[in-house]
């Protein structure tokens, strides 16, 4: 979901730069996404995720017309600002297979099962990015965080 907010912010302008300040506004006040705060938050969490980048003019790092949105996009900030690194898994795997959310997460449930849940969800999250195209080494350090802590 983060990177159709990018997406549909860029686009709402027809811009493929603008600075941190205007994306903000765009959010915030054009768009009436979120608060100004909150906006913040979001371009903070974009830039962590590695969907934007820049110093004076910040730009996405993907092509935004790859990314559809419908007319009535509304994202909610609270599900955008929370969501787990299995989250951010799935959603490229929807991205980039154009299955549902529901389909992907069978997918990931599939293969936990074949190998008889000797593996955790976000692992297996993790293997089936993979076997679908997806480069998963931003994904790695987070993944083994989590799995760790459920662990230890």
């Amino acid at each position: 979901m983060m990177r159709k907010v990018i997406a549909a912010a860029f686009k709402s302008k027809g811009k493929r730069k603008m600075s941190r300040s205007e994306l903000i506004y765009t959010m915030s006040f054009d768009l009436n996404w979120f608060s100004h705060e909150g906006s913040k938050k979001v371009v903070e969490e974009a830039e962590k995720e590695g969907l934007i980048e820049g110093e004076e003019e910040i730009a996405p790092t993907f092509d935004i017309d790859d990314v559809d949105i419908s007319s009535d996009f509304r994202p909610d900030l609270s599900r955008l600002l929370s969501r787990s690194v299995t989250d951010k898994i799935i959603e490229e795997i929807v991205e980039k297979t154009g299955k549902s959310h529901q389909e992907v997460v069978s997918m990931i449930n599939e293969k936990q099962e074949r190998l008889e849940g000797l593996i955790s969800f976000p692992t297996a999250a993790l293997i089936v990015a993979k076997e679908n195209g997806l480069d998963i080494t931003e994904f790695i350090p987070e993944v083994e965080r989590e799995v760790l802590d459920e662990t230890g």
